[in-house]
């Protein structure tokens, strides 16, 4: 089920209907105007074009958080449960890069985003919940030798991640406390400086989840169980809240030829049979026209 792109200015239809578990990371490529998204507990990566069918379905064989886009449009950087690897869209085939947590089996990566100067960064959580979720950044030596590091710890569960339009402020949303928090951000080094709080949500409707910055410097962030997405000025002040029919929105990237249309992923698990009654496009991807464009997304450094 998908409608065309003829939605009405600010109006909500649907990209792709499919009642994904865990629909997640959205990740638009503007070279072959694909979108692509995972379903992190399925392990699959998506991808669809604007106007086309059904999405095509990549199985990885684990649970996969997030995506990056790299300098070849049919390879993306991908953070599964495994660590990290090189994920080829035509054949399937993962290169595995590193793996940071081998010994926390409970823990798995979830959101990601790379940087302005084409660094990997990652969340993770642990599937119990504890804070002890990290952040990490993957960086490539060499053209094609990966380095990483812990840049931070104590997440309950680290999730969207993204930047100023000038670089200089990294936002990461840490779930489990309801907050967005900001660093400040040296794009030549990768440096953070000290974790600030920029918004506490908890008067909000939801949990915070997946974000994403626009061109004029508002983070937009999608609110799981909050059936919204709300945009943020740059001191944290709430400006905007469009509300979505599904319960579990969960990330949001900007996309089209004028990067316009607001795409946003979904989730239906965990959901009643009463509350998928209620929200029968729970799990879609949806998509709005929205009144100021996006970011382009960066690639990574390898491949």
């Amino acid at each position: 089920m998908s409608t065309t792109p003829a939605e009405s200015p600010g109006a909500v239809g649907v990209f792709s209907g499919g009642r994904y578990r865990l629909g997640e990371g959205p990740l638009w490529d503007p070279r072959s105007g694909t979108l692509h998204w995972v379903d992190i507990v399925a392990g699959e990566v998506l991808s669809r074009g604007e106007d086309a069918g059904d999405a095509r379905v990549t199985r990885v064989g684990a649970d996969v958080g997030c995506l990056g886009l790299t300098a070849d449009p049919h390879v993306l950087v991908a953070a599964l449960r495994t660590g990290w690897h090189l994920l080829d869209l035509r054949t399937g085939h993962l290169r595995p890069l590193a793996d940071p947590e081998p010994d926390r089996p409970s823990c798995r990566f979830n959101d990601g985003a790379v940087d302005p100067a084409g660094r990997f960064w990652s969340g993770t959580l642990d599937d119990d919940g504890a804070a002890d979720g990290r952040l990490y950044v993957l960086d490539v030596l060499d053209g094609s030798d990966a380095s990483y590091r812990t840049a931070d710890e104590g997440y309950r569960c680290a999730n969207g991640i993204d930047w100023s339009p000038d670089g200089r402020w990294m936002y990461v949303v840490d779930s489990g406390r309801d907050r967005v928090h900001r660093y400040p951000f040296d794009v030549a080094t990768g440096t953070l400086g000290a974790r600030e709080i920029l918004a506490d949500t908890g008067a909000l409707d939801g949990v915070p989840d997946g974000l994403r910055v626009d061109a004029a410097g508002d983070i937009w962030c999608a609110f799981w169980d909050g059936a919204h997405v709300t945009r943020f000025a740059p001191d944290g002040t709430v400006r905007e809240r469009v509300d979505l029919p599904v319960l579990r929105p969960t990330s949001i990237a900007f996309g089209g030829p004028d990067l316009r249309t607001m795409y946003v992923t979904s989730a239906s698990r965990g959901l009643t049979a009463e509350q998928l009654a209620r929200w029968p496009l729970s799990g879609a991807v949806l998509r709005r026209t929205a009144a100021v464009p996006g970011l382009p997304a960066h690639h990574f450094g390898a491949a």
